[in-house]
């Protein structure tokens, strides 16, 4: 049967590697990229030993191959209403730029975006620490964020970062509750520090605002888009904030949802571990700021980069803040986007926001492909990280309430053996 699963996964990675080689990245590729890992995890489950080890192996080089073809072949819209591929878009703009000033302005980029990463890993760090979680940051926190990162930029939105980081501090500290506490409470701060950003530069960007309405054929619009985007982006910020003061409101809301959904034991004990999660939040609100401050930070330098991108081109004629606001919202557009990566997403809200700033539609869409491409080569190398997570790999040290875990679980599964012991050995770690 593993057989034909991986003969799935194989059928359904082509079928992706084919759509991207066309620049045709879609649903479709999404559903038979999902297809492609499921098949293959559970297939992979019935190979052992070495068989293992070169199958893993086999799909990582493919995995990395089929995601750096598919990156220079995704189609971007080009001024004069055709498309190209991103290497040949690239290719056309390039000779206009000069090159030193090009190579310059992309190394701060890539620099800045890195910078912004490590922010945004120690965010997650610091998520972890408040659930009595510790595990080294250089070696396991911010390799699992370049790792996710590299997966994340063949899928949509953030699921690759958040999905594989969620992954691995589960994987090693078998505390599935906590860790996915964390996530939640990450997601909702992430937000917050990027609408925040929104807030407190849009009394400064209104111009940007004003472009966008008339980009949309509806100037007398400007107020009104400038109203809801203050209103809920400032809604949003001060309900997560009042939440941050106040943990417990949190854990009453988790509770009233248990409430709503039965009495079923399985369900409730889930909810309750997931609300003793919660709680444990309180009384450390420097670390929940701390944490809030580092998302705005990483946030912000993010938006920092397409200012980087711009001079790249030789675009000296933008102006800071307005290209930062337009920017941190090109960000929550592309995070909501269920494009690949926000690919397409990203270039469509900066043409959109930022045209008038770079001096025209090619101009704002090359610098967002720029800063894609930026971050990317900032954090691509994650996928040599990915060949580390052998089935051998451990944290140099795990600790959970100041007490380092026992691994056995993890090496029973690894070795196949029955569902059965695997779960008796987590039990007994105190999952």
């Amino acid at each position: 049967m593993h057989i034909v699963l991986l003969a799935v996964a194989a059928a359904a990675f082509s079928g992706v590697i084919a759509m991207a080689w066309a620049g045709k990245l879609g649903l479709m590729a999404i559903g038979l990229l999902l297809v492609s890992f499921a098949t293959f995890f559970v297939g992979r489950r019935s190979v052992h030993g070495q068989a293992r080890k070169r199958l893993d192996l086999v799909a990582k080089v493919l995995f990395t191959i089929g995601g750096v073809m598919s990156l220079l072949r995704h189609p971007i819209e080009m001024e004069n209403g055709e498309k190209a591929p991103l290497f040949q878009a690239i290719s056309t703009y390039i000779d206009q730029v000069d090159p030193q000033t090009f190579f310059l302005w992309a190394c701060v980029a890539m620099l800045v975006k890195f910078v912004s990463v490590i922010a945004s890993a120690y965010g997650w760090n610091l998520l972890l620490r408040g659930q009595g979680i510790r595990l080294p940051f250089w070696q396991t926190i911010m390799t699992s964020f370049l790792i996710g990162r590299f997966i994340g930029t063949f899928l949509p939105s953030t699921i690759g970062l958040d999905g594989y980081t969620l992954y691995e501090a589960a994987r090693y500290t078998n505390e599935t509750p906590r860790v996915v506490t964390a996530k939640t409470l990450e997601k909702f701060i992430g937000l917050t520090g990027l609408l925040l950003g929104i807030v407190l530069t849009l009394p400064i960007s209104y111009s940007v605002v004003k472009s966008a309405a008339v980009g949309l054929g509806s100037p007398e619009t400007a107020p009104v888009l400038a109203g809801i985007l203050l209103g809920v982006s400032g809604g949003i910020t001060t309900f997560v904030v009042l939440m941050l003061v106040r943990p417990k409101l949190m854990v009453s809301i988790v509770n009233w949802f248990a409430s709503k959904l039965g009495g079923v034991p399985k369900v409730q004990n889930i909810v309750g571990k997931f609300a003793d999660a919660v709680g444990a939040y309180e009384g450390q609100l420097s670390l929940l700021f701390s944490t809030l401050f580092a998302k705005y930070v990483s946030h912000f330098l993010t938006a920092t980069v397409y200012v980087f991108t711009g001079l790249a081109l030789g675009v000296t004629t933008m102006e800071f803040w307005p290209v930062i606001f337009g920017s941190t919202i090109q960000i929550l557009g592309t995070v909501m986007s269920p494009t690949i990566a926000g690919e397409g997403a990203r270039e469509l809200f900066q043409a959109l926001l930022l045209s008038d700033q770079y001096g025209g539609v090619a101009q704002s869409v090359l610098a967002a492909a720029l800063g894609f491409i930026s971050a990317e080569a900032a954090t691509m190398w994650g996928g040599a990280f990915l060949w580390t997570r052998t089935p051998s790999w451990r944290p140099t040290f795990c600790e959970v309430d100041g007490k380092q875990v026992d691994y056995a679980w993890i090496q029973a599964d690894d070795e196949g053996f029955s569902a059965d012991k695997v779960q008796e050995l987590r039990r007994g770690n105190g999952s």
